[in-house]
């Protein structure tokens, strides 16, 4: 289906569905880390398929069903507890596309892997980068909230004291520092943590 283009969302948009989702789903709202799992797999009644290779052969961590009854999964991102932040995360991301791009995959005509590939073909690279960069935001924002990466941000006073005499007002490098610290708390990896304080633009 040639010429599928996502939905055309402002950025405040999509942060407002991962908190309505957040909402919805999370309970109690302030819980951390999100637990994305279950949420998914319980509340949401999407049955995990993992498959071997998913990755190593087509380049992706997972995929929703065209009935959105199923995610698919690379089997060894869904069995390595090693890899845990990042099944976190393509759960979520999962979740976004769920919540934002509904239609799109509806639309849509895959049954395996390799036709989840050709859907993504059907994109011109801009409208399949914004396809997938919607769905990193909802999943960025759902797993780290601001106003609770600000809360554990404010707590780091006196390390960030530190941390500035040595990075000066390099917010990159500060970034990097707060990020490995927090990072647990939101149960994601540190550079997600990092990429929601410069998306938030959060000064540190």
């Amino acid at each position: 289906m040639p010429g599928l283009k996502p939905p055309i969302l402002k950025w405040a948009a999509i942060r407002d569905k991962a908190d309505e989702f957040r909402q919805q789903y999370v309970i109690p709202e302030n819980m951390l880390p999100v637990p994305i799992v279950e949420i998914v797999e319980l509340k949401l009644r999407l049955i995990p398929i993992p498959i071997f290779g998913l990755m190593e052969r087509h380049d992706i961590d997972g995929f929703l069903t065209k009935d959105l009854q199923n995610i698919c999964i690379d089997s060894d991102l869904y069995e390595n507890p090693w890899k845990e932040n990042r099944l976190r995360f393509t759960y979520a991301h999962e979740c976004g596309h769920l919540v934002l791009h509904r239609r799109e995959i509806q639309l849509c005509k895959y049954r395996t892997p390799k036709d989840w590939v050709n859907f993504r073909l059907d994109f011109d690279e801009v409208d399949l980068n914004w396809f997938e960069l919607q769905a990193y935001e909802f999943a960025g924002r759902l797993l780290v909230p601001r106003e609770a990466l600000k809360r554990e941000i404010e707590t780091l006073s006196a390390k960030m004291y530190q941390f500035k005499k040595l990075a000066g007002d390099d917010q990159d490098l500060l970034a990097s520092a707060v990020s490995r610290l927090v990072c647990k708390i939101f149960g994601v990896s540190a550079e997600v943590v990092a990429r929601r304080i410069k998306s938030e633009k959060i000064k540190l």
